[in-house]
């Protein structure tokens, strides 16, 4: 048996250039996979391969920025070292790195700073005195986990903010949305329901249930990312000589809606006021 020849012994140098090799590739690995935690955490929700909490507080809300931060670390050091170091190579393959970490956890960082505006609450409607229900197929559809839809709901337990515990759903969106008012058309009630439907439409919104004759409809939106599931209603009744159009949307799953419901009675209020 004949002995192994010995393994040449690196320089100082060569040991330097190598561990500034494993640096690079740890430090884009990283920043790789920050991007990849925000794709998973979406994708996930979205397919209803994991719940909210999970796919989008865990994954993209505080891992993918983790991984940002630390993949940029290394990235700006590898970068450094790629300066000091001769031969300079890798400079931008760092540099890569580091706008991929940085691109991920800006855009993190400003939809949370965008959603921390809102308040804890999933539940926007233009009229609480005379409250919009949902009906039989949309009841069925939310399924007996989703988020109650009462005539007088409240903060509930799961809110983040104590403060606000017990405190009427009404009283919140007074406060919050200023565009939570009815619409009030001087038109025909008949064409009021037509003009309803159509900006549930011109929305995205696909109609579940329409009832021309109780002058009612009601629709689910899905939200552009995650794929939350929201349900509106449309009520139309006369007032005076015109109509009056009132809405409702509510998210299905979760605490905070992060401002949809609010920016979406909103946009279909614009859409019918014209």
């Amino acid at each position: 048996m004949t002995d192994q020849p010995p393994k040449p012994h690196r320089t100082p140098q060569e040991t330097l250039l190598m561990a500034r090799r494993h640096l690079l590739r740890t430090a884009l690995l990283i920043c790789l996979f920050a991007p990849l935690a925000v794709a998973a955490g979406i994708f996930g929700v979205r397919q209803g391969m994991v719940d909210y909490s999970f796919g989008q507080d865990l994954l993209t809300l505080k891992l993918a920025p983790q991984l940002a931060v630390a993949g940029g670390v290394l990235a700006i050091l590898s970068f450094l070292l790629a300066v000091i170091i001769p031969p300079r190579t890798g400079k931008t393959l760092a540099l890569f790195g580091l706008a991929l970490a940085a691109v991920t956890y800006s855009g993190v960082a400003k939809w949370k700073a965008d959603t921390a505006k809102a308040p804890p609450i999933h539940d926007v409607a233009t009229d609480w005195t005379d409250p919009l229900l949902f009906g039989a197929t949309i009841t069925s559809a939310r399924g007996l986990d989703a988020n109650p839809a009462p005539a007088s709901p409240v903060v509930g337990e799961m809110s983040n903010d104590p403060a606000l515990l017990g405190k009427p759903i009404s009283e919140i969106n007074a406060a919050t949305c200023p565009g939570a008012v009815p619409v009030v058309l001087t038109t025909s009630v008949e064409a009021a329901y037509a003009k309803a439907k159509a900006a549930l439409a011109a929305e995205g919104l696909v109609i579940v249930t329409e009832n021309p004759r109780a002058l009612r409809l009601e629709a689910t939106a899905t939200t552009k990312w995650f794929g939350y599931k929201d349900d509106v209603i449309a009520r139309i009744k006369p007032e005076g000589a015109g109509a009056r159009i009132d809405l409702r949307s509510v998210r299905r799953t979760g605490v905070s809606d992060y401002g949809d419901n609010c920016a979406r009675v909103t946009r279909l209020r614009a859409k019918l006021a014209k």
